[in-house]
């Protein structure tokens, strides 16, 4: 899939009801993160960039559990 694949299929799951919550998205990038393979190439790159979503996802389940 290239990026625009990737966008609408966000879209389409968001749309249809299939987002994840966040904190079970935050868990669930946990996972993905624990089982990167830091040996390879690139890996540190993909790690820093989920760490950033999760700490994305953090800040708003953060503010939607002050409201």
């Amino acid at each position: 899939m290239n990026r625009t694949d990737v966008l609408i299929a966000i879209a389409e799951v968001a749309r249809s009801g299939g987002a994840t919550a966040p904190e079970d998205a935050i868990s669930q990038l946990a996972m993905i993160i624990d089982d990167l393979e830091l040996s390879c190439s690139g890996s540190e790159q993909v790690m820093e960039m989920l760490l950033r979503i999760a700490a994305c996802l953090w800040n708003l389940q953060q503010e939607r559990m002050r409201l």
